[in-house]
């Protein structure tokens, strides 16, 4: 079982339209606008509404942020195999656009980068089995429910995972603060993965070595770093300014 909570996740997830949802369950004192909406879909969709007490909301959610809803699944958080993306992307008949993440372990920057790939049109994300932060409810909420339309691969190992997208002819960019090649001046239009690194130790070599070139984010201000989230949502965005 899993669950999705908070109110964007949860009306992000019903628009999914997933077969995979089990039921809702609304907080018993909460009633507003938002709540309602969520009702009225979950209603048309034919499934089954719980109201609950707050406390066991929290508990089903494993956090009081829940905001009074949570979504129950069936199963765990269904991910795909990158045959799965590149199919998306051949469908798509766009220039292939691709994250890579190697080793982000913080929920909070996971969801934000699963966010920021939805909103800019990324044909898939691909994160790593181990020593990675994986898809769960506090990432869900963090992407405000984009975990819900992103389609996202993990793999045992992201540099053969590299490689498979090299042999389609997908250009890698590793995106590391001291590069010397700048994002703002390169042609980001062609075939494209970017690969953004952990938060203790950004790329690791191996990695990198499989990288076609890495590109670097200009700073002008006094601090002379990006978290992961910030880098990768600006990098993406930078993709998606090109291809406009």
């Amino acid at each position: 079982m899993r669950v999705v909570y908070g109110i964007n996740p949860v009306t992000e997830a019903l628009k999914s339209g997933s077969p995979h949802i089990e039921a809702v369950l609304i907080s018993a004192g909460r009633a507003d606008k938002a709540i309602e909406a969520i009702i009225k879909t979950a209603t048309q969709k034919s499934l089954r509404i719980s109201r609950v007490d707050n406390a066991e909301l929290a508990k089903i959610a494993g956090t009081s942020a829940h905001q009074g809803v949570v979504l129950i699944f069936s199963g765990d958080f269904s991910y795909v195999d990158i045959d799965d993306l590149l199919q998306v992307w051949k469908a798509s008949a766009e220039s292939a656009f691709f994250l890579v993440l190697d080793s982000v372990q913080d929920p909070q920057n996971l969801g934000s980068l699963i966010r920021a790939a939805c909103a800019a049109g990324l044909h898939g994300v691909i994160i790593p089995k181990d020593r990675a932060c994986e898809v769960t409810p506090a990432v869900a909420k963090a992407s405000a429910g984009a975990t819900e339309h992103v389609k996202i691969a993990r793999e045992t190992n992201i540099t053969r995972a590299i490689e498979r997208l090299k042999k389609e002819n997908i250009w890698v960019a590793a995106i590391e603060a001291d590069a010397s090649g700048n994002i703002f001046a390169s042609d980001l239009k062609r075939d494209i993965a970017l690969v953004i690194g952990g938060e203790a130790k950004g790329i690791r070599r191996l990695v990198r070595e499989t990288c076609d070139f890495a590109l670097s984010i200009p700073l002008k201000g006094k601090l002379n770093s990006l978290n992961a989230a910030q880098a990768g949502a600006i990098a993406m965005f930078e993709v998606l300014r090109q291809r406009l």
